[in-house]
C-alpha cells in the first residue's frame, strides 16, 4: 500500500465476485475496493503417523491473496486491496495465524469472534484491523462498552454490511439490531460500512449507500466519514501494523 488517494472505499468484495465487473464500483463512485477471502474456523485433524524419512508437510490453513490479472488490473484507476475474515473462537488459534505465511499478503485482516472469550481476546491482545460479526445471526453475545471502547483506542474498527441487509430479511433485522448496539455503546465510532457483494447486482451507488446508512442509525454526514474518511484511517492503521510503527511515509513523484 502507499499514500493514493483513496477516496471512497467499499472494504469488502467477495473473491467470488466476477473481476470483469469491477468497473462497476468505478462507475458508482468508488476509488477503491478490498477483495475480501473468508477463512472458517480449522478443525484439527488427528495426525497421522509419519512414516521414516518422510518430510513433515507444512500446510498454511489461510489461503492465498485473489490472484487478479493483469489486464483486470490495467483496465480501472480502482486501488485493488486484499483482505481476509478469518473466525475464531478461541485464543489456541492465535499460533496459526503467527505462523501463517499467506496471511503476511493480505492489506487488511479482519476478524469474526465467535465466542465472548475470542471477542475479548481481540480486543485486548491481537492485532487485527476490523472486528466483524456474520449477519445471519444476531450478536452471539453482550459486547460491553469497556472492550468496544478498547478496541477502538487499539485503532480496530467494527463494520456493518449492506448486500446481506438487501437480500435477505433476516439478515437485515440482525445488521440493524447490530448497529442500533454500537450507537447505544460506542455512539457508533469507527464504524465502516461494506457491501460484502458477491455479485454486481449487489453493489449500490456511493449516494445510495449513504442513505442506507441513516437505516443503520447514522446521519448522512457521519455516513459519508463512515465510507471516506474512516476507509482512510482504517488502511493507513493497516499499513502501520504491516510496516511497525511510523509517523511519516515519504515517496517520491516523478512527472513526465
Amino acid at each position: 500500500m502507499s499514500c493514493k488517494n483513496w477516496g471512497f472505499c467499499d472494504l469488502s468484495v467477495s473473491r467470488n465476485y466476477d473481476l470483469k465487473y469491477l468497473d462497476l464500483f468505478e462507475k458508482f463512485g468508488f476509488n477503491t475496493i478490498a477483495l475480501n477471502s473468508h477463512v472458517e474456523e480449522s478443525s484439527d485433524e488427528p495426525k497421522k503417523k509419519k512414516k521414516k524419512g518422510e518430510m513433515k508437510e507444512k500446510k498454511d490453513y489461510i489461503p492465498a491473496p485473489v490472484d487478479i490479472p493483469k489486464e483486470i488490473v490495467a483496465s480501472t484507476n480502482l486501488n485493488i486491496l486484499q483482505r481476509v475474515t478469518i473466525e475464531l473462537s478461541d485464543a489456541s488459534s492465535s499460533y496459526k495465524l503467527t505462523n501463517s505465511e499467506n496471511l503476511k499478503k493480505y492489506d487488511i485482516i479482519a476478524v469474526v469472534p465467535k465466542t465472548l472469550q475470542a471477542f475479548q481476546f481481540v480486543c485486548n491482545t491481537m492485532d487485527f484491523d476490523i472486528i466483524t460479526f456474520e449477519p445471519e445471526t444476531r450478536l452471539p453475545y453482550k459486547i460491553s462498552r469497556k472492550l468496544y471502547r478498547l478496541a477502538i483506542e487499539r485503532g480496530m474498527f467494527f463494520e456493518l454490511m449492506y448486500a446481506p441487509a438487501i437480500k435477505d430479511s433476516t439478515s437485515r433485522k440482525n445488521i440493524i439490531s447490530t448497529a442500533h448496539t454500537y450507537h447505544a455503546i460506542g455512539k457508533s465510532k469507527n464504524i465502516i460500512l461494506t457491501s460484502s457483494a458477491e455479485n454486481n447486482l449487489q453493489v449500490r451507488d456511493v449516494h445510495d449507500v449513504i442513505n442506507l446508512g441513516f437505516i443503520l442509525g447514522l446521519n448522512n454526514n457521519y455516513c459519508l466519514e463512515v465510507i471516506r474518511n474512516n476507509s482512510r484511517k482504517l488502511i493507513l492503521k493497516a499499513e502501520g501494523r504491516q510496516r511497525g510503527k511510523f509517523y511519516l511515509n515519504v515517496e517520491n513523484e516523478i512527472n513526465e
